[in-house]
């Protein structure tokens, strides 16, 4: 059995050898301030459980002997992720660097919301028929919610903005002899992001997803202010910008109606569409895309929604900006197939309303796609990198 200080040592050496791709002992021993013998030992833990394995590097400008160099091995562990959506949920298979194996996506609907531990079962169970799962060679299972969980990390408390009750981590561990873990999908983009993405050096961001719900933190001088939660900006109070604002959610009072929340997530966004783009489409998903197709097309009333959202957006990342001073807002939201128009309305609109003249604002997109599997699997990194991961699967 492993003590929690030589799970810490083995998750560093993994980390340090997946962080410069090809290293020697030598170079790891001085990097890690591990002594040679202790770094020998644990990069041979590493091996014989097909964390890393030995490269040889031959040098063009010798004869010699070809040096001996660590990289990582990503073709014998697979992490099987599963994100949960308020309309779908996507199962994938991938090597231990996040690289997709396989996918299949299933529709839901609020529906199936009673019964979600059973279908995704059922969504399981038709993954592994259609798909080989070699269950010995799996390190985790991941499952990433598009919406919140419990503080036990068992069950899913709310999909999107419908509360529910889901207790998937006891259905599924029976299944499966290595650890589940469930996250919330913004919380494992935070950590990808300022962990592994590209905003390690970055001091002052702040994070917006944009779907269902919005979902707001802030990472002010390195350092995430909302580690385990989103900040709460639901009730952020709007001015009424249009004709628009008026038409999301009409049976609710002027009061509630101008929350944010009932002005630029998607439900609010379908009423608009429905109601000015007609269609027999089925999903809040193909309604969006059908807006983004317009806007791309300079239909003027697709248009004028997207002048409503980014009237909202900007306006509430424009106090959010001005009381943290922040130098990048980092955006992700399926409405990035529209990017170009949308960063150009938001840059200007939120430029001409800083109280700070001389702070600008980098408006950036996130480098992992919105459905990428790379999120989910993030949480199975960071139980690497702490060792724990690698301690389960030796003991």
């Amino acid at each position: 059995m492993f003590s929690d200080n030589k799970a810490l040592h083995l998750g560093k050496i993994y980390r340090l050898i997946e962080q410069f791709e090809l290293i020697s002992r030598t170079d790891l021993a001085k990097l890690s301030d591990l002594a040679p013998a202790s770094v020998t030992n644990l990069t041979k833990i590493l091996i014989d459980n097909h964390f890393i394995l030995e490269r040889a590097v031959q040098n063009t400008l010798s004869r010699g002997r070809p040096s001996i160099g660590l990289a990582v091995s990503n073709f014998f562990w697979q992490l099987l992720c599963v994100t949960v959506s308020p309309h779908k949920v996507e199962i994938s298979l991938c090597q231990l660097n996040g690289k997709q194996i396989h996918k299949q996506d299933y529709t839901i609907s609020p529906q199936h919301y009673a019964q979600l531990d059973d279908n995704i079962l059922k969504f399981i169970d038709n993954f592994q028929q259609v798909y080989t799962i070699d269950k010995e060679q799996l390190l985790a299972v991941s499952v990433s919610v598009v919406g919140k969980i419990d503080a036990e990390k068992e069950s899913i408390t709310q999909l999107g903005n419908h509360t529910i009750l889901c207790h998937i981590t006891p259905k599924l561990t029976p299944l499966f002899d290595c650890p589940i873990l469930l996250s919330e999908h913004f919380q494992l983009w935070l950590l990808a992001e300022s962990t592994v993405g590209s905003l390690i050096s970055q001091n002052n961001v702040i994070f917006i997803e944009l779907d269902d719900t919005v979902n707001v933190s802030v990472l002010l001088s390195g350092n995430l202010l909302h580690k385990q939660s989103k900040m709460n900006v639901d009730n952020m109070h709007m001015p009424k910008f249009s004709q628009l604002s008026d038409e999301t959610f009409p049976e609710l009072d002027a009061i509630d109606r101008y929350k944010l929340i009932n002005q630029v997530t998607f439900p609010a966004i379908v009423q608009l569409i429905d109601k000015y783009l007609p269609n027999d489409l089925t999903t809040p998903e193909q309604k969006i895309n059908l807006l983004c197709q317009k806007i791309e097309e300079n239909q003027t009333i697709a248009l004028s929604i997207l002048d409503h959202i980014t009237d909202n957006l900007a306006y509430a990342l424009m106090n959010l900006a001005n009381i943290f001073s922040s130098e990048k807002i980092m955006f992700n939201s399926p409405l990035l197939q529209v990017k170009e128009p949308l960063f150009s309305q938001l840059s200007v609109k939120l430029q001409k309303n800083l109280l700070q003249q001389d702070l600008n604002i980098d408006l950036v997109t996130s480098q992992y796609d919105w459905n990428s599997p790379l999120i989910a699997c993030s949480a199975i990194k960071q139980g690497i990198y702490d060792g724990n991961l690698i301690k389960d699967s030796i003991n």
